[in-house]
């Protein structure tokens, strides 16, 4: 069955007054942590030297012709885009916390990655076992070769190095059911945006795509395509010259599609699959691109420019917030300091590249709105971010934030925030667009900003908590958002009771 993401959207969404409550079958809890027992694997490096750098200047750097990236540059990236970070117990069991945001500690998105010529490691296709730090070899041979005629890559040279994300479907829609589609997306843009920021710290040459052909990259990957699907994947080039062998690759070990089931007793959620399949075709443009926050309907008049921090209230390295990022609630109603609140908004409005390139989707796919409730100098409200032209416009005046906070499932806490950033998508310009692939591009771009906005919020040791729950026709009447636009995500930042 074909579905719009508009109807997607819309099929998926809450209700106040039609809200169907059902309780978890803790029987059938999917493990989040996926194995491939038996398969030979590559420990990966156990000290390693983390960049120093603030995030303010990871957001800045370029890319620098350097040296192959071997088994201990990869090892950095890799913890840096997804690493256990802490543990406690919980009814008699481990519990484990993550670098990365996930909507109910579900965490659906794995990630995989093809190497070619790097010092250290054969090559062929490896699945990050987090939980052992490693990497599991699935397949040998040039798999990076293999991928490339169904990538969608810029660039005409081929990659060094590929990395691939996926997610599994039972992991969160154990949960969150039908609605569950909506954080595989949001969760694999929190990843992508972690592995954006490594490379990124490591002056790479890298290109992050949302378009491949599915089906091919889901079969090299050995998945099990019911169960667990691709949505993202990132090329790195290096400043060596390009290894011209093709090696045959292997056939993945034994078993490998069945690491795709996460529970004895998994429940198929077909609108899930709907969407999904929906989204599958990758379409040209078929209309201008204009940056989203254009596509409202709101005509904000972004008078006000945005003055970078008179000193960067940062106190801790980009690396050290990556490691220390938590979803907290513990907010409390004290007033956000000037720079605090400038530092926020520049660092999602750097990097912002030109419509017409690669990454522009992002600008084109999601805009980014806030509501003030308690910031030095600025009135409440809600306001709108060109993030291209780092300029504001206040859209409607007044204290909003516990009305979202009521609307955000009468989620109380959220009141007490400073800060709510909201992430926005006119659901028919990116149908007509895109098509339904679309609704991948703004739903995994609202996850990427929102995992930096963690990032910058705990390098300043605020608080920081993304909310995908709401009660969705509520919020977008709250803020005034026409029919077709609607809030894709929510992040709620300010001071906490006490920084973790």
């Amino acid at each position: 069955m074909t579905v719009s993401a508009g109807e997607y959207h819309r099929r998926t969404s809450y209700d106040r007054f039609d809200m169907s409550g059902h309780s978890l079958d803790w029987s059938s809890q999917p493990e989040v942590f996926k194995a491939y027992r038996g398969a030979p694997s590559v420990p990966l490096p156990e000290e390693m030297v983390m960049p120093r750098e603030p995030l303010r200047e990871v957001l800045r750097g370029e890319p620098q012709p350097g040296a192959a990236v071997g088994i201990e540059k990869l090892a950095r990236i890799l913890a840096l885009t997804q690493a256990l970070t802490a543990k406690t117990r919980h009814g008699g069991v481990d519990i484990y916390y993550r670098s990365v945001a996930s909507a109910g500690a579900l965490y659906p998105t794995e990630l995989y990655c093809a190497t070619k010529g790097a010092p250290g490691i054969e090559d062929g296709l490896y699945h990050h076992t987090v939980a052992l730090r490693a990497l599991t070899r699935l397949r040998t041979g040039s798999v990076v070769n293999a991928a490339i005629p169904a990538l969608r890559f810029s660039r005409d040279d081929k990659p060094a190095l590929v990395f691939f994300f996926t997610a599994i479907f039972f992991r969160s829609s154990w949960k969150y059911r039908d609605r569950a589609y909506r954080y595989h997306l949001l969760d694999t843009g929190h990843m992508t945006e972690n592995l954006v920021l490594a490379l990124k710290s490591e002056q790479l040459a890298f290109e992050l795509s949302h378009d491949f052909v599915d089906g091919r990259i889901n079969d090299l990957l050995a998945v099990d395509p019911e169960r667990e699907v691709c949505l993202a994947v990132a090329g790195v080039w290096e400043g060596r010259k390009e290894s011209s062998s093709d090696e045959e690759i292997s056939a993945p070990v034994t078993g490998a599609a069945g690491n795709s089931r996460v529970s004895g007793r998994e429940i198929d959620y077909p609108s899930i699959k709907d969407i999904h399949n929906a989204s599958t075709p990758i379409a040209k443009p078929q209309a201008e691109l204009l940056p989203m926050v254009r596509n409202l309907a709101l005509k904000p008049d972004f008078a006000t420019r945005i003055l970078p921090p008179e000193s960067s209230p940062e106190v801790m390295s980009y690396a050290e917030a990556v490691m220390k990022r938590r979803s907290m609630r513990n907010l409390v109603r004290e007033q956000l300091a000037s720079d605090a609140f400038r530092a926020l908004l520049t660092a999602l409005s750097t990097d912002v590249v030109p419509l017409g390139t690669g990454e522009a989707i992002s600008h084109a796919a999601v805009a980014v709105g806030f509501l003030v409730g308690n910031v030095e100098g600025v009135e409440p409200g809600f306001y709108l971010l060109d993030r291209a032209h780092s300029a504001v416009a206040c859209v409607k005046s007044g204290l909003m934030v516990e009305e979202m906070a009521q609307a955000c499932l009468g989620q109380a806490w959220l009141a007490n925030s400073a800060l709510h950033f909201l992430f926005l998508a006119n659901l028919e310009s990116l149908e007509k667009t895109w098509g339904s692939r679309g609704y991948r591009y703004a739903m995994m771009s609202a996850g990427r900003l929102g995992q930096r906005l963690y990032l910058a919020a705990t390098s300043m040791r605020l608080g920081c908590c993304g909310i995908g729950a709401y009660y969705d026709e509520e919020a977008a009447g709250l803020l005034g958002l026409d029919g077709e636009t609607r809030l894709l995500y929510l992040a709620a930042v300010g001071p906490v009771r006490r920084f973790l």
